[in-house]
């Protein structure tokens, strides 16, 4: 092989060494992004609300509260105060009081503070304003008769790059369209999701291609006793009833 050959070969082997150094540093930025606490700001004219959200959330490591707002006036006047944005995640009602309710912050925050997420926590949760909360730029809503653990899970779903939205609106379409796209995950759902084994995960994706218990089982090396079993914890962990629901659940949820 000839000099140039060898200095040619070699150049190809540094490129490819350094591609694979630049996906390496992507993917550590990637993982650092999910590892940062989740620094969030609330904004409700209930102070006792959000003083118990407060109380709630400091008793979780991964979560800090930066601030607390009675109105959109001093969350304005508070972020454009700060040199850096103080925090990575905002709770929001829409009913504030004037000049500034929450649908109509929304833009504002969208264009000015882009890297600020938005979970929306409102009792008025009609499929039309779920939609206009989404277009308008929130990343995620949630009912406020919602558990913790699933305001929780919504919480670290959105800081995550995860949309949050009810899985009977879809987002970024018509409200009386198909159901949500895989990826737009309902918040009840998601803590139902987290009860799955991998097991069950890998039965409902089979359910989901329209497998019957006797070809899921020999897929799997199971008996169809033990298929039919799993089927039952699911749509039971689901709260789902039937087949056919199940399988809807799958294609809503992307499983």
């Amino acid at each position: 092989m000839t000099t140039c050959s060898l200095l040619t070969a070699h150049c190809s082997l540094l490129t490819a060494h350094c591609s694979l150094l630049t996906a390496h540093c992507s993917l550590l930025t990637a993982h650092c992004s999910l590892l940062m606490p989740c620094r969030l700001l609330l904004v409700d004219d209930h102070p006792a609300l959000t003083r118990g959200l407060a109380a709630l959330f400091s008793q979780e490591p991964d979560l800090e509260v930066c601030g607390q707002f009675a109105n959109g006036e001093a969350l304005l006047g508070h972020l454009e105060a700060s040199p850096t944005p103080p925090a990575n995640l905002l709770l929001l009602d829409l009913h504030l009081p004037p000049p500034h309710d929450g649908l109509s912050l929304l833009p504002q925050l969208r264009r000015q503070w882009p890297g600020l997420r938005v979970l929306v926590f409102s009792s008025a949760t009609s499929p039309m304003l779920v939609a206009q909360v989404a277009a308008a730029g929130a990343q995620g809503f949630l009912d406020k008769s919602a558990e913790a653990g699933a305001l929780l899970a919504a919480i670290r779903a959105v800081h995550t790059g995860q949309l949050v939205f009810p899985a009977r609106v879809r987002v970024h379409a018509p409200v009386s369209g198909p159901p949500a796209e895989p990826g737009q995950i309902d918040a009840e759902a998601l803590l139902r999701l987290r009860q799955l084994s991998a097991r069950e995960r890998e039965i409902i994706g089979l359910v989901r291609e329209g497998l019957s218990t006797r070809a899921i089982a020999a897929r799997l090396s199971l008996a169809e006793f033990t298929v039919s079993t799993h089927r039952r914890n699911l749509m039971q962990k689901l709260g789902v009833h039937g087949l056919a629901e199940l399988v809807r659940f799958a294609h809503e949820h992307g499983l």
